[in-house]
């Protein structure tokens, strides 16, 4: 008995432990986007992460405006919205730092077309 309740107790730290260990991307951010030749812009993002690892949320930018949804994982993220100006989606792929902001890829159509870096409004 004391060996299962031992081991219930250290399972319950753990999945704890795994829950604060996700990164927390929720907020509003301001992304400086850059696509080679295609040109440079920013956008505003704002997601909240909700149960599952699943994020939501609203891009605003040169590319759309209009809602995202996506999912997070440990310090990953991925989120996808639809541009009608180019007539695809749009996925942007990235990674908390440890100093908070975010940088990542901007992928078109399965092809990575630009990089990414955002920090929080405060």
């Amino acid at each position: 008995m004391r060996i299962v309740l031992r081991n219930a107790v250290l399972l319950f730290a753990f999945s704890l432990f795994a829950q604060l260990a996700s990164a927390d991307v929720s907020g509003n951010w301001t992304f400086a986007v850059s696509l080679g030749d295609a040109g440079n812009g920013n956008a505003e993002i704002t997601m909240a992460q909700e149960a599952a690892g699943k994020i939501s949320g609203s891009y605003s930018g040169q590319l759309a405006n209009g809602p995202i949804t996506g999912s997070y994982e440990g310090n990953n993220f991925e989120f996808a919205f639809s541009s009608d100006a180019l007539g695809v989606d749009i996925t942007y792929r990235g990674e908390l730092e440890d100093d908070g902001t975010v940088k990542g890829s901007v992928i078109v159509q399965g092809q990575s077309m630009g990089t990414f870096t955002g920090k929080k409004k405060m």
